[in-house]
């Protein structure tokens, strides 16, 4: 999200380790996905929930990033985040979160997000609250 680049895919380390994918994206917008696999599972064998968590913070973030629009990436960083577990998912299913900016200004910006099974089985809720790196519309 650094720089302004065009991004595809949510390029880092942590992106990688997870394995979540940006897979949509417009202003005030993102969709990522995860297809979930042992790695993610707890040892109550369902999706832990700092997996749904981080899911919920990157689909917020990219959502408050593209306050411009997705060509241009705006650098922002998280201030709070208030996460609801609404449901427990299992290995095999893919979870497709889904986050909207739906407030703020030039220096702070609101987003909420939800994570939802392809069934449609929500998951997690989440709040977020950022601080803008870079000012939006300049």
């Amino acid at each position: 999200m650094c720089d302004g680049l065009k991004m595809e895919r949510p390029y880092s380390g942590y992106a990688e380790l997870i394995g979540y994918q940006l897979i949509d994206k417009a202003k005030d917008f993102a969709r990522i996905e995860l297809l979930v696999g042992p790695q993610h599972l707890n040892r109550m064998g369902v999706p832990h929930g700092g997996v749904l968590a981080t899911m919920l913070d990157t689909a917020t973030g990219f959502a408050v990033a593209f306050a411009d629009g997705p060509e241009r990436v705006l650098r922002a960083v998280t201030l709070s985040m208030n996460v609801q577990f609404m449901c427990q998912g299992k290995a095999g299913e893919r979870i497709i979160g889904e986050g909207y900016r739906i407030g703020g200004g030039k220096t702070v910006a609101f987003a909420k997000a939800e994570l939802r099974t392809e069934a449609g089985l929500v998951l997690a809720r989440g709040d977020a609250v950022y601080r803008f790196l870079d000012k939006p519309g300049s």
